[in-house]
């Protein structure tokens, strides 16, 4: 009978839209709507934020179908989407940092790493330092000047993989962890450490909010704790188990975590009274390293396309098709996508999901950007652009492309 009934319903919608109503319904959705709110015009960390929301209210990137601005080559496996801070766009790769200028692409400076070690977390960035996890022989947080020179190494017990965060913009602490399943508390200024603590099984996601911190393990867990301060351990809030090793961590506005596991699909976990429960589960989506979460809406992506759920109750919004196995980033009433397809490309999806029933839908995609082999890394929408590494044909090397609006 369901079934009946949704196809009754898309019937119905193409006989409307055919009958004359398209043209209103595409004007419509063509106007910008959803939060415009004022924020940062920069992409900072690699979810964002320390709270890994992967989503800046401020309306940055391309409103309409961008062009090519400006192009670099770039070699390695990438460690991360492109990170922008202030005026200066970072890449990683496995063994290499460079820094360009974000209007027009010169390169202000490479740090290269030792053959026996390389990096392999994503970068972050704040106004003393940029800071990146290392693996090798030389396991820590390495943190370096805005002019590329090592300033401390934090050693940790075995590689960092999860993203680095500063819970709060003034802190004067990071958090960090390892595949050891260890978290620590170090010091920005010198890169002493406070405490260190341990969970079970390697850690691949972190997030925070001021001074709560939740950690999400290859092995399908999530605690969250509380920083008491440099001079004791955190102390354990709750611990709740998902199917699926943890891929994403994302703090909330009300404090409850949103979790996406590899295989496991999407979770809303309650703060409060009920911390750690299950508010909601969607188990179909296999989310890649992130989650937005925005207003009222949860967007995930895989290689199936991108879903949208209902922030507080989890149910279905809205889904378009796509292989976008890549992390996505929400900026203002935008959603933007990584096709990772040797035909790929980046797309900007209205975050509303335009007008439509389940996933046939007219006025969700804004445009189209085709890149030469694919997309390598998830977008990063700050200022005026979008920053997004393509793949590059088979004779051709990875490129760091920013695109602008024609």
């Amino acid at each position: 009978m369901a079934a009946a009934s949704n196809s009754l319903r898309r019937r119905v919608l193409l006989k409307t839209l055919g009958s004359g109503m398209l043209a209103g319904v595409a004007g419509c959705v063509s106007k910008p709507r959803g939060n415009s709110e004022a924020g940062p015009q920069d992409w900072p960390y690699p979810h964002f934020s320390a709270k890994g929301t992967s989503y800046n209210p401020a309306l940055v990137g391309p409103r309409s179908k961008p062009s090519e601005s400006w192009g670099v080559e770039v070699t390695g496996f990438s460690r991360g989407r492109p990170i922008v801070h202030g005026q200066t766009v970072y890449y990683a790769s496995d063994r290499r940092i460079r820094a360009f200028d974000v209007e027009d692409g010169t390169e202000l400076w490479a740090f290269e790493t030792e053959i026996d070690y390389g990096f392999r977390s994503p970068l972050t960035v704040d106004s003393d330092h940029v800071y990146i996890g290392q693996t090798g022989t030389r396991p820590g947080v390495l943190a370096l000047s805005h002019d590329g020179e090592e300033v401390w190494h934090a050693p940790t017990e075995s590689g960092v993989w999860a993203p680095i965060i500063k819970s709060a913009p003034d802190s004067d602490h990071l958090f960090a962890a390892d595949t050891d399943g260890y978290i620590f508390r170090i010091r920005t200024t010198d890169g002493r450490i406070d405490w260190k603590t341990r969970v079970f099984g390697p850690i691949r996601a972190l997030a925070g909010n001021h001074s709560a911190f939740a950690v999400g393990t290859e092995g399908g867990e999530v605690s969250m704790f509380l920083d008491e301060g440099p001079d004791q351990e955190p102390t354990g809030l709750w611990r709740t188990k998902l199917p699926g090793g943890i891929q994403a961590l994302s703090a909330g506005r009300a404090g409850d975590v949103f979790a996406g596991a590899f295989g496991g699909g999407v979770a809303r976990l309650e703060e409060g009274l009920h911390a750690g429960a299950v508010r909601w589960h969607q188990e179909e989506p296999s989310p890649h390293k992130s989650v937005v979460v925005g207003p009222k809406r949860v967007f995930a992506t895989d290689g199936l396309g991108l879903h949208a759920y209902n922030e507080r109750t989890g149910e279905d919004s809205w889904f378009a098709e796509g292989d976008f196995f890549a992390p996505p980033a929400g900026a203002g009433d935008t959603i933007f996508v990584s096709e990772t397809s040797e035909d790929g490309g980046v797309i900007a999806f209205d975050r509303s999901g335009g007008v439509g029933v389940d996933s046939l839908r007219f006025g969700v995609r804004r445009w189209r950007y085709a890149l030469d082999g694919g997309a390598e890394t998830g977008p990063t929408p700050a200022h005026d652009a979008l920053f997004v590494v393509e793949s590059g044909d088979k004779n051709e090397s990875a490129r760091l492309v920013a695109l602008r609006a024609e």
